[in-house]
């Protein structure tokens, strides 16, 4: 039964699958058999159950994938000590495996509060990475570190660090570490570096007013004499206001609903609220990640296919990432990968864009990269919510004034996912090009997009 429900997940016909490994699933099944009855287990309201699969596998037949679901689980529930066990539990089965410290100190962070344990463990996970030369989680392991020395302010450790880490040209060294650098350099008397590094920082983030500004204060010239902030996307029109809201990191525990009626309490006819695709997703425990799902021969292969862009301290194209290849092969199925796969090629021949992604679907176009999310999800692939309109709409109940679900980047282009009834999509596309949430650290997820009319206010109700 199991081998021929497996042949019906590789056809994509995943809901029958899933629900038949939700049925027949044992704990000494294989950990794919396991992970994927305890997620249509979740999906279903039947998270004890879930629970109780996933723990006795970890017993029997103890997997990274099968234990951050279940730690998953403990997060949403809230028993931190436990997905701390569970993580720790992990560690000791693949001792040289840096990933499962980074999770450690990711809970001990970002959950537990104990930071003094998280840098141990993160300093832990750094070391292995440098000493077998592992240089995906090492990008991560540097983020981490620096973190913590930046908040214990031990400005000499972390200045070493960064210059140790922006050698990696990596994504996740963003403006804010470009500016502490920078003003590091310049304290040890290293003026000329710094302007070099703090020049290399504008070219990286040419929209950072940060870098900018540096630029002027430190004396390397005026901001005016810089390359202009390039502008993509379309400007909204005059009428239309769009407001970023800023607000706390949005974890795994928390809800999309809940955070939306928290951070917009005073919405205004015509409105619309919109949250971010990736973080919606990531709410809702879409998440994988790196270390835990392995990519297999197919998801290596086809992500060769995809064009990559070998950009210093810029991503890539997600499915150039094997694991977002290998998520993808598991979220709708083989057969349609590869014939997605087979459009993108012909697409390509012909001098057309985005075939891939019509007959791939939702699921691959919202797919999110790792290092292109905020800690802790940051070496996790992250896919966008499971029902864009089903959401959207609850979040307008809720709201009592429209809602939406958006993906957008920083290249000039929105995708409205998911939208409740009052919401114009094209419009709505073309007036969020411009990406006003940010793709790095504003921690602005939440855009409400509002027709100006005389007398409107230009703030939206907020709760910390």
């Amino acid at each position: 039964m199991i081998y021929w429900l497996w042949f019906l997940d590789v056809l994509g016909l995943k809901p029958v699958a899933s629900k038949g490994f939700a049925k027949h699933a044992k704990p000494g099944h294989h950990p794919y058999v396991v992970y994927m009855a305890a997620k249509e287990l979740i999906r279903s309201g039947r998270r004890p159950e879930a629970k109780e699969l996933l723990e006795k596998a970890l017993e029997k037949r103890p997997s990274l994938r099968c234990g951050r679901l279940l730690i998953h689980v403990y997060i949403k529930d809230q028993e931190y000590q436990s997905a701390l066990d569970v993580a720790t539990h992990l560690s000791r089965i693949e001792p040289e495996n840096p990933w499962p410290y980074l999770l450690i100190g990711d809970i001990q962070y970002f959950f537990m509060e104990d930071t003094d344990g998280a840098f141990e463990s993160f300093k832990h996970a750094l070391d292995i990475c440098k000493r077998l030369n592992k240089k995906n989680p090492l990008k991560v392991a540097y983020k981490r570190v620096c973190r913590i020395l930046e908040e214990k302010g031990m400005e000499d450790e972390l200045i070493d660090h960064l210059g140790e880490f922006i050698k990696l040209e990596s994504s996740n060294f963003h403006d804010h570490e470009f500016h502490i650098l920078v003003k590091g350099l310049i304290d040890r008397g290293r003026r000329d570096e710094a302007r070099d590094i703090l020049a290399l920082g504008i070219k990286a983030y040419p929209k950072s007013m940060l870098l900018r500004q540096d630029w002027e204060d430190l004396g390397f010239g005026k901001q005016e004499d810089l390359p202009p902030v390039p502008v993509r996307g379309k400007l909204p029109p005059p009428d239309v206001q769009l407001i970023p809201v800023k607000t706390r990191l949005f974890v795994e525990r928390d809800n999309p609903v809940q955070v939306m009626k928290q951070y917009v309490t005073q919405p205004e006819p015509g409105d619309i609220a919109t949250l971010s695709s990736c973080v919606a997703g990531l709410m809702e425990g879409r998440i994988f990640m790196e270390g835990a799902v392995e990519p297999g021969f197919l998801a290596k292969t086809l992500s060769r296919f995809v064009d990559q862009k070998d950009v210093p301290f810029g991503g890539a194209a997600p499915m150039a990432n094997p694991l977002s290849m290998q998520v993808l092969l598991e979220e709708i199925g083989t057969v349609r990968t590869l014939v997605a796969a087979a459009a993108g090629a012909v697409g390509k021949l012909l001098g057309k864009k985005g075939w891939f992604y019509v007959v791939g679907g939702q699921d691959a176009g919202q797919i999110d990269d790792v290092l292109g999310s905020l800690p802790p999800y940051d070496y996790y692939v992250i896919m966008g919510p499971e029902d864009p309109p089903g959401l959207a709409q609850a979040m307008a109940r809720e709201l009592g004034c429209e809602a939406a679900i958006v993906d957008a980047n920083d290249l000039g282009v929105a995708w409205a996912v998911g939208y409740s009834q009052g919401v114009d999509p094209a419009w709505l596309e073309e007036v969020m090009s411009s990406n006003p949430a940010g793709n790095q650290e504003q921690q602005t997820p939440i855009v409400v997009v509002r027709r100006k009319t005389s007398g409107t206010r230009t703030h939206v109700g907020l709760r910390p």
